[in-house]
Order: C-alpha cells, then structure tokens, then sequence
C-alpha cells in the first residue's frame, strides 16, 4: 500500500542521558569500595562485553543509559521525514564491522533501520512484516541491515519533538555513530496516538551495535503492531534477533531498555584485563564466562595501602578492523579503608611515692571507643589507666566489640626517683670505741647491716660499735624507691698502758717507774717528781705520795691511761739513845723508829764487857732493860740493829744506848 508523505512539522527537543562506549559500560555491582576497620583485602569484579568476531553476535541487555535522542548539533536526516524511504549516503569517519565485513558509509531508513547497502540510497525501504514469514534473516529486507527497531512509523506526520538525527561522538579509536528517532508518529490513520523514541549506536573499533529504546507503544491497527529488533548479514541468510522480537507484537510506553548486539564468533577479541592504579598495573584480572557476550572480571585480593585509592579497570582488545591495534576501556573503582581510630596519648610518669597514669584520646574510626594497654588483649570503656608501674605499655584503641582498632603505640612510664641518700664518710676508730654516722635522707625508713654493733638498725644514724673493721649497709626507703649506701668503719688496735705495780719509798728515795704500754707517744702527770714525762720509766722522786697517770696515744690516735700510786714514807730508823724503865709509863720502853717505814729490825744490845744482854729477831721497841727477866743496872751499853725498810732496803746501825731509873 502506498503511504502518504507529509512534511515534518514538529518542533525538536531532546532527551539527554550520558553514557560510555559499551566496552568501558562496565557492569560493576559496587563502584565505591568501603573496606570495614579491620579488613585490609577486597575483591574487584567486573562484567564486560566479551567481543569476539563479528561472524556471529549474542543480544545482552545492560543498564538502560542512553545518548541524547536529540542534540543541537545532531545532523537531522530531513531526507527521510519521508515515508518508507532510505537516506542519502552517510559517511563514517571510522570503518565499522559487520558481519565480517567493514563498512565505511551506511544509509537511515524512515522506519528505524540502518543498512550498509549504499545502492539503496533513496530508494523504498519497505514497511511490511508478515507475521508468518517475516522474520529474519529475510530477503524481503535490505541485507547488511541493523532493525532498530523494525516497525511502521511515518516521520512524515506532525509531531512536537520529532527529529531523526546522527551525529559522531567520542575520539578515536572510541568513536560512536549515534542515529536516533525521537517523538516518532505511528503510520496509519488509526494509530495517530501512539509515539516512538529510540535510537542506533554503533561502536568503532568493537563491532558492537546498541538499541536503546524509550518508548514504543504497539499499535495493532496497522501491519498487525508487528515489529523487528535484530540484524541480518549481508547473503540474508544469517541473523540475530532479541528474544521475542522478531516480526511480532511487543512494546510499550516507557519501555526505557536496551539491547546490545555484540560479536560473538569463534575468537576472542580481548588482549588483557588489568587493574591499574597511577599508571602501573597491579593485577591481571581473572576471567570466565557465565553469560553470553558477557565476560566477568575478578581482581582477587585487592589491598589497597591508601586510605582511598582509585582503582582503573583497564580492558584492551584488538580492533576488529585490524587486530594488531588495541583498543582500550576503561573504569574505575574507588576503594576506600574504614580509617581505625588513633590514639593520642598523655602520660603521668610515677615517682617514689605516687604511681603512674595513662591518659588516651582517641579521634577518628567509629565511636564509642574501648581502650587497652596491653597491646589489645583487654579493653575498658574508661580512656584513663591510673595506678601503673613504671614499664612499658601497648596502648590500642577500638571500636567496641571490633576489630577496628588503632596500631599498637608503645608508651613508657618511668620512675622519677626522688629518694635522696647520702651515707657520708666512714671512719677508724679505736677498738673499743664507737662511730655515729652522718646519713642525709628523705627517705621514711632505714635498715643497716650487718645489724652487729648497730645501736638502731631501724634509724637513719645509729651508734656503730664493731669490734672488726666492718663495712655497714644502709637500705633507705622511700615509697616504692631504695636506694643503698655503705659506711665502713675502719677498727685499729686500741692502746695499752700499764703503769706498773704502786711502790712505796722511804722520804728521799727514788723510785724508776714500771711504764709500758703500745707504740706511740706517752706522757706522765703529773709531772712533779719525775725525770722525764715523755718515756715509760722515768725516775721519781716525790716528796710525797703522789699517783703518776701514763697516758698512750697510739699514732692512730688510740689512747689509753694507767695510774700507779707511789707512796713517801718519812724516814723512821731513830734509836733512843737513853730510856728510864722504871714503870712510870714514861719512856719504857727502849724505842728504835718513830714511824712505820721498816719492815723488820734484829736488834742485839752488849754491856760494856762485850757480854749479850738482849736480842731479838723481829724487834718491835718492845725492851724494857732487863736481862733474863732482871733489870740490868743502869749504865750504857752498846747495840748492833739490823733494819730492813719498807721498801726492802736494809740498813745497819750501831750505837750506845744508857739505861736510867
């Protein structure tokens, strides 16, 4: 039937939407990676057309993104606002693909077709699908033809935002011919309602054809609502065509699909896949095939070292018009690690008496916050550890009840020891003397040892007596701090002095002293009497008893003292030279010493004829004059005494003494 040709009326608007060439329409599930607090590996995985060559095609259908319907600087293929006609020749400026052949012009056909038989330019295009024998491959269609879709649409009627158009986008070798249909009126005087809007894209370098359909209601009316999405080669004995759409009934407003054609013959297109990050490649992906014409990528084991870093899915493949170029798409995946919390920390060194603190901050991760300082063994909700030894510490901070934790941070609490000791000087000492030590101190408790000789083992200063040259240690403590220090007391030999046994002289003797003693100096007091004060046996001669002190000083200043008496007795020996023993009581007795300083006396007296007329052997002035128990007349007579001193000195007298009644 012949259909009416109208003038294209309508005012043209566009629809714009964005999208990439198909090989760089990456299918990815997740495009903004967020590693949790904790996990340091991820997986990348992408799908891909899987373009092979264009012997054959698989129809996928991926995400609904198409061009622009309309641009301004679209090329408006006036020429077939005119029904059931194919364009004038239209060149491409890269060669495309088609089913083993490449095709460097193409014509648009007035009811949403593309062919690569440019002899057709101008000529019918056709409009009749026959719902018995019109599917494709068919020879009642133009061969090398693309139905995009195939159905009897009229752009020779009016309609507000009608517009066929082509136009090239992309840089090579990434070019894409966009032909679009927009705001399409149905042929047919009882299909005058229904509008169509879809468009053609074919991609350089890949083979690959896309349709993108937004609306297409169906119409019944006219040609039975038939319609053909697919493609046939150039002998029309070969096609593809989407599932359920191939000369029959389908469609509808708001349709929002689309179907990509993509070569599917015996040999795989595809160079390599590889994941990039700043220009260097860091993995080659995995590939399979679960889908037709679908290729799925796995980067396994993805670990970034950033915090967010941008991973490129680079996929090349050999062009299809010469294998030997590449062609290359790629996208991206940004991975970012859930940042751990880190921990600032302030710390309160201990001291003798007061214990240590922790104190951490924690910013950034994810609140609340736990903590630990044993590297992450235990955690407490308080940011605050009071009560800490001096030591080292593992401080980490959390999530509650994750592994989200900071790195481990070491934190060293020291002692500030504030204990002062001073044990000062030791000394030597005398044996037998002591020694009280000088300690400065703060602290508040002491211990010495050994504890032999130590008046107060418990205090700061005791009384040291040793009785060996001995080396004491002081442990002072103050708090949790001690400090040690020793005092040696050096013990010399003490002196000795002996100042000999007491004597007693007779008035006018002298007597040499019995001094001895250690080595050293020596000095006697007093020092009356004496020959000489400084040597162990001088000679004394006191004129009265007097008691002489030695004093020894050793040359290590040891000092010791001994005192001897010497006792003067007046001299004594002084017989009577005549007595009256006549009873009277006076005079007596024959006297020989008026004192005590004899030990003994032999005493014998003779008359004037020689003859004996007393004697005795221990005289003791005990002679009355008598003679045998008689008195012997008065007379003199003469005596021999023998007197032995006190101090051992004998003396003999002879004498006469005269007897008077």
């Amino acid at each position: 039937m012949r259909k009416q040709i109208l003038l294209l009326l309508g005012v043209m608007a566009g629809f714009t939407a964005f999208s990439q060439n198909p090989a760089t329409t990456f299918t990815i599930a997740n495009r903004n990676i967020t590693l949790p607090c904790g996990t340091s590996c991820t997986s990348i995985n992408a799908k891909i057309p899987h373009i092979k060559q264009t012997t054959g095609y698989v129809v996928t259908n991926p995400a609904y993104v198409p061009f622009a319907y309309t641009t301004p600087t679209g090329t408006e293929v006036s020429s077939i606002y005119v029904d059931d006609t194919w364009s004038p020749v239209i060149s491409l400026p890269f060669p495309f693909c088609f089913y083993g052949n490449n095709f460097n012009s193409l014509l648009m056909g007035s009811n949403s077709a593309i062919t690569f038989d440019v002899s057709r330019a101008g000529n019918s295009s056709g409009y009749s699908i026959s719902s018995t024998t019109g599917a494709i491959p068919n020879t009642a269609y133009a061969p090398n033809m693309i139905f995009g879709p195939y159905h009897d649409i009229d752009p020779s009627d009016p309609s507000a935002n009608k517009k066929i158009e082509w136009r090239i986008e992309g840089t090579a070798p990434t070019r894409r011919f966009i032909a679009s249909y927009n705001d399409m009126p149905y042929f047919g005087s009882s299909c005058t309602t229904p509008r169509a809007t879809h468009q053609m894209v074919l991609y350089e370098a890949t083979g690959i054809v896309e349709v993108y359909i937004k609306d297409k209601p169906f119409c019944t009316s006219w040609n039975s609502g038939l319609a053909i999405l697919g493609m046939q080669n150039q002998t029309r004995t070969s096609a593809i065509a989407a599932s359920g759409k191939n000369a029959t009934v389908w469609g509808t407003a708001a349709m929002d699909s689309c179907f990509r054609f993509i070569p599917s013959g015996s040999t795989s297109r595809l160079k390599s896949a590889q994941l990039v990050v700043n220009g260097t490649v860091v993995a080659t992906a995995d590939t399979s095939t679960f889908a037709a014409g679908v290729l799925d990528l796995n980067f396994p084991n993805v670990c970034p070292t950033a915090d967010s870093t941008a991973y490129v899915i680079r996929a090349t493949f050999g062009q299809c018009t010469d294998p030997a170029q590449d062609v290359v798409f790629t996208d991206t995946v940004f991975v970012k690690r859930t940042a751990a919390p880190t921990a600032t920390i302030v710390k309160t060194d201990a001291t003798c008496t007061t214990v240590g603190s922790i104190t951490v901050n924690a910013t950034g991760g994810t609140t609340p916050y736990e903590f630990s300082i044993n590297g992450g063994t235990s955690y407490q909700s308080s940011n605050i550890f009071n009560n800490l030894a001096a030591g080292t510490y593992n401080v980490r901070v959390r999530t509650v009840g994750s592994a989200c934790a900071s790195v481990v941070q070491q934190t060293t609490i020291t002692l500030t020891d504030n204990l002062t000791l001073n044990a000062g000087n030791g000394s030597t000492i005398c044996l037998g003397q002591t020694f009280t030590p000088a300690v400065t101190s703060n602290a508040t408790s002491y211990n010495w040892s050994p504890t032999a000789g130590v008046s107060n083992p418990a205090i700061a200063n005791p009384v040291l007596s040793p009785t060996a040259t001995t080396t004491y240690t002081v442990t002072a403590a103050l708090g949790s701090c001690t400090k040690t220090g020793t005092v040696t007391v050096n013990v010399a030999p003490g002196a000795t002095a002996n100042a000999g046994a007491d004597a007693i002289i007779i008035a006018g003797d002298t007597y040499t002293l019995q001094g001895s003693g250690s080595a050293g100096t020596y000095l006697w007091t007093p020092s009356v009497g004496l020959s000489a004060t400084n040597i162990l046996k001088p000679v004394a001669t006191p004129q009265a008893t007097t008691t002489y002190t030695l004093n020894v000083t050793t040359p290590l200043g040891c000092i010791a003292a001994d005192d001897v008496t010497i006792t003067v007795v007046p001299y004594c020996i002084k017989p009577m030279e005549a007595f009256t023993p006549n009873g009277d009581g006076i005079n007596d007795r024959w006297l020989i010493t008026n004192g005590n300083c004899l030990k003994s006396a032999t005493a014998q007296v003779f008359n004037r004829y020689g003859a004996k007329v007393f004697e005795s052997n221990d005289y003791k002035n005990t002679w009355d004059g008598t003679y045998k128990g008689n008195p012997l007349p008065d007379g003199t007579y003469y005596y021999v005494i023998s007197f032995e001193l006190i101090n051992s000195k004998k003396v003999s007298l002879k004498g006469s003494v005269t007897i008077l009644r």
